[in-house]
């Protein structure tokens, strides 16, 4: 077999169309030929990472409306005709309801903000101090919708979770609690991957490089694992060095891993 015809049947192999005779020739191949033998590593680790990769997510805008039609149609109907009621507009998710919230308390704030320039007097300090009060409101409703989507059983929603903390001006304890929760407990790894990404933004908090450095331990997912030596990296914690040279002795672990381990040690020795 050449190795042109083994590269085309690399890709039959992973999706099960090729048969069992030109298999154990492709086999035998790569046994022999250490080059085919070593792209089909690489390109299978590739394969593998692409089931990792999210799922498209629908708009807000079609979920807004996916959820609005399914209300419509699960409307009691009482003596043959529709009676309209204002229920049947509420949405009985308690994160659409929040996100409900979060939406009108701001139209309020905007609306508020235009009769407030209108009105003769404007600017004391009173109003200022209603405004800022205003505001801390809509902080406070955002953080709720963050931990609320946090806890949701779907993992789009989680996903859902975490961007919208990525894009509050600023993280509360109690947001960054949850996520490093996440980190730690949740089952999809694109949630945990997404979670380390997101506390990047404190990574100067030594407790929370000290919660992710101690979560590197327990993690199984190389990416996972990867992702937190790189976090450990960028926020320059050099004390996390004795645990990351104990983390590369490990006898089971992925060598791209071990690799990356040792350079993180190397690179942390100037800030220790």
């Amino acid at each position: 077999m050449t190795c042109g015809h083994a590269r085309e049947l690399i890709a039959a192999s992973w999706t099960g169309e090729i048969d069992a005779g030109s298999e154990a020739k492709l086999k035998q191949h790569l046994s022999d030929c250490g080059e085919c033998g070593a792209e089909m590593a690489q390109l299978t680790a590739m394969w593998d990472r692409l089931a990792d990769l999210p799922a498209p997510e629908p708009s807000h805008a079609l979920s807004v409306r996916w959820q609005s039609t399914l209300e419509s149609l699960t409307s009691t109907r009482k003596q043959n005709q529709w009676r309209f009621s204002l229920a049947t507009l509420w949405p009985q998710r308690p994160v659409w309801q929040v996100s409900i919230a979060v939406a009108c308390l701001a139209l309020g704030l905007v609306a508020g903000s235009f009769v407030h320039r209108a009105l003769p007097g404007a600017g004391s300090g009173q109003d200022k101090s209603e405004i800022a009060s205003l505001r801390e409101e809509v902080a406070n409703t955002k953080q709720l919708v963050a931990l609320s989507l946090l806890q949701q059983q779907s993992a789009t929603e989680r996903l859902r979770g975490v961007d919208y903390t990525v894009r509050m001006p600023a993280m509360e304890p109690d947001v960054v609690s949850a996520l490093v929760k996440s980190v730690n407990n949740d089952s999809n790894v694109n949630v945990r991957l997404a979670a380390i990404d997101a506390l990047s933004k404190v990574s100067g908090d030594p407790r929370v490089r000290s919660s992710l450095t101690s979560s590197l331990e327990h993690q199984q997912s190389p990416l996972v694992q990867a992702a937190l030596i790189d976090y450990v990296v960028d926020a320059r914690d050099g004390k996390a060095m004795a645990t990351l040279k104990a983390f590369s002795e490990k006898p089971d672990l992925n060598p791209l891993v071990r690799e990356r381990a040792d350079m993180a040690v190397r690179q942390l020795t100037q800030y220790k």
